[in-house]
């Protein structure tokens, strides 16, 4: 990296030289933090948009990064979407230790993809992570490692072929509206958790259709200008495939920390992430900090994986479960028999609730055959310890289906549609189960 009038010392590094250009007149009291920030999806966007989108899209980062640094650091553009960057460290500037560069490093990477590069073949968003991070003191001889911040991209491997830039550039343009709006923080774009509840059939039954309530699941939705909510589910396959559904995610869970904030009682909501999201990196850090500082919220969330793709990783996801419900949260396996849903998952994950897929109870009304099938998984689910529940339950005749083989705990459209309103809780049930006086009117129900 060029040192641009600065004078360049070299430092020891595990075995290697690392040069960190320190400002001459600043040089006694100023310490340097010095590390790579990389453009993760730089090789998608130049297969997919071409070599001169990729440049611009670098080219205004880095004059984003120069601008925010001012004169209290250099950033210097380099080869495949990384830059070599250098943050001067002292007094009334933007850090007074190394832990405060970190932690702004992080809300960098966090943030960036939720401000996209305009350019002349529209918006562009880029994920961001950085590492050989080295700090160094007032004397350049002290030098330490630090390691990275990023949790590694999860998006797919771009492919050199036609077909596969076509659908990044389509799922870019479906995402940005999504990624955009999370960046609002507030504003009308960002989307809304809407509740529909996982019931049990048996205490329904006996009450004419209505009150016990296991949880309720906060399903992800959009309010366009008329007021009218839809589904993000094609939303949700672009973000995975981008690499950005880990941002979507921890915004969902702290969404709905928010609302069992403003609930009172024991009402306890579920909320979906991706298996691409199983990973304990920095992005959970606020929320596992407040999740220790406020234990009666964690005790009231569940954390359903949904596996619409394979988890990357399956000590990362062990670890993050684990340490979640040592917060006090449960867990819960979301679609099980199709997809990426597999038993070996479950085993490796011991999640509290296991939801079988609504493809199989919707295939168990065809027959008798059928029908084994779907009791044979839910027997297979509940011998691996965990709560089932069915899903798609949408007719009284699947309802029956569903209690014949066992799942007592049942969630679709014959049980309430996701709503915008909410519930009125008061104190019922047993083992502390929220118990729900009403589900929302119709008139407030969206399509699931």
């Amino acid at each position: 990296m060029a040192a641009r009038g600065g004078s360049v010392h070299g430092g020891q590094v595990g075995g290697n030289v690392h040069p960190l250009p320190l400002p001459r007149r600043r040089l006694v009291e100023s310490a340097a933090l010095s590390f790579s920030l990389r453009v993760d999806n730089f090789p998608h966007i130049r297969q997919a948009y071409g070599e001169d989108a990729a440049r611009a899209v670098l080219v205004q980062l880095t004059r984003r990064l120069s601008d925010a640094l001012g004169v209290n650091g250099l950033v210097e553009p380099g080869p495949n979407g990384v830059m070599e960057c250098l943050i001067w460290r002292h007094a009334g500037q933007l850090g007074n230790s190394v832990a405060e560069c970190v932690d702004w490093l992080k809300r960098l990477c966090a943030d960036a993809p939720l401000l996209p590069v305009e350019t002349s073949v529209g918006s562009i968003h880029f994920a961001l992570s950085a590492d050989e991070l080295i700090s160094a003191s007032a004397m350049p001889t002290v030098t330490s490692v630090l390691g990275q911040v990023g949790g590694g991209f999860a998006g797919d491997v771009a492919r050199p072929d036609s077909g596969w830039a076509e659908q990044y550039r389509s799922d870019m343009a479906m995402a940005s509206g999504l990624l955009t709006g999370l960046g609002s923080k507030g504003g009308d774009a960002e989307p809304v958790l809407a509740w529909q509840p996982v019931r049990d059939a048996d205490r329904a039954a006996e009450a004419g259709g209505s009150e016990g309530v296991l949880y309720w699941e906060g399903c992800l939705r959009h309010i366009d200008r008329d007021g009218q909510a839809s589904s993000l589910e094609g939303a949700l396959g672009a973000l995975e495939r981008l690499g950005f559904i880990r941002l979507l995610d921890h915004r969902v869970v702290a969404m709905a920390l928010d609302e069992l904030d403003r609930q009172p009682g024991e009402v306890t909501i579920g909320v979906n992430i991706s298996a691409r999201s199983a990973a304990l990196d920095y992005l959970w850090e606020e929320t596992v900090q407040r999740l220790r500082q406020e234990p009666w919220l964690a005790r009231r969330l569940v954390v359903e994986i949904t596996e619409t793709s394979a988890i990357p990783n399956m000590s990362e996801a062990v670890r993050l479960v684990d340490h979640l419900r040592s917060l006090g949260c449960r867990i819960a396996i979301d679609d099980f028999g199709t997809g990426y849903a597999s038993v070996r998952n479950v085993m490796a994950l011991s999640p509290d609730f296991v939801k079988i897929d609504r493809f199989f109870l919707h295939y168990a009304s065809y027959g008798e055959v059928q029908q084994g099938i779907f009791e044979h998984l839910a027997g297979l689910a509940w011998s691996l310890g965990a709560t089932v529940i069915a899903e798609g339950v949408e007719t009284a005749e699947q309802a029956e289906l569903a209690a014949k083989a066992g799942c007592r705990w049942q969630q679709g459209f014959f049980w309430g549609r996701p709503s915008l309103s909410r519930p009125r809780s008061f104190e019922a049930g047993q083992a502390g189960a929220a118990v729900h006086a009403s589900i929302a009117p119709s008139s407030m129900a969206v399509g699931q």
